[in-house]
């Protein structure tokens, strides 16, 4: 396992393209709770727990073709606290147009796991979301 919370981070994304769903929900901490993008098309609020977040997941798997993100940059990492930029790409699966983009995730990690997370669209609320995440407190 990963020793440090930027390397649990980055683990989950490689798992991801390497192992889809199942092998990135063995960095998840049973209570996970993560958020998208605010206002983004897949935004549902706080999906709290390990199977809602699978089933996030696995809408998107659905959506396209050949997922997978992996980390850029670490922005910031302070204990169990850390933000990333992630680059993302895939093939629409009905379209098969190419897509790719950039967000940013901010994280707490916790004895190795993803304990909470949330997706931002620009660097700066990244890093000040890692520094105010509070899990149980609608991150």
């Amino acid at each position: 396992m990963p020793d440090t919370s930027a390397e649990v981070v980055r683990s989950q994304f490689a798992a991801f393209a390497e192992g889809g769903v199942e092998a990135a929900a063995r960095h998840w901490h049973p209570e996970i709770e993560w958020r998208a993008v605010a206002g983004a098309a897949d935004d549902v609020g706080v999906i709290a727990g390990e199977q809602a977040l699978r089933r996030y997941y696995a809408d998107w798997s659905a959506t396209l073709d050949d997922l997978r993100a992996e980390v850029d940059t670490v922005l910031l990492e302070d204990g169990e606290r850390v933000a990333v930029a992630v680059r993302n790409a895939g093939r629409g699966r009905a379209s098969g147009v190419p897509v790719q983009g950039r967000y940013y995730v901010a994280c707490i990690v916790r004895d190795g796991r993803i304990l909470a997370g949330r997706e931002y669209a620009a660097a700066d609320e990244a890093v000040a979301g890692a520094r105010s995440l509070r899990p149980g407190a609608n991150p």
